[in-house]
């Protein structure tokens, strides 16, 4: 298994898995997320926002010393992760009013359906995964 494989498993089967674990088990997700992006920033949030900084600017140096076909799908859809890494280090007031407005709107409806999305698009990541590489 090569790194693009692994890391387009991993990464799409989160992703795919994000509205399961975030929506159909029984717990409230609405207060977990409401806490997890508290209005004042969170230990947590710098060194994982930094790991995940980290991991986009490894696979992007894996993707250029390496010569595996495709290896440029798998690495911008992961560089896309790097600006919600962006948003937690550099802006995270604004984040955090953008995620608690979504909240307390509609019952947390947008936050539904930006999940159902990261799902699909996580079922097309592990589909390429398992195809193409």
């Amino acid at each position: 298994m090569n790194y693009f494989q692994g890391l387009g498993l991993v990464f799409g089967l989160a992703a795919m898995l994000k509205p399961v674990y975030m929506h159909v088990l029984p717990w409230d997700e609405n207060a977990f997320i409401a806490k997890a992006y508290a209005t004042r920033r969170p230990a947590w949030v710098v060194p994982v926002a930094v790991l995940g900084l980290a991991l986009v600017a490894l696979t992007w140096y894996v993707h250029l010393t390496t010569d595996v076909p495709y290896s440029l799908v798998i690495t911008i859809l992961f560089s896309l992760t790097a600006i919600k890494g962006l948003a937690l280090l550099l802006d995270y007031e604004r984040f955090q009013r953008w995620v608690a407005g979504m909240l307390s709107k509609d019952r947390g409806r947008g936050v539904v359906l930006i999940d159902v999305a990261v799902g699909v698009v996580g079922l097309a990541i592990v589909l390429l995964a398992v195809l193409v590489y």
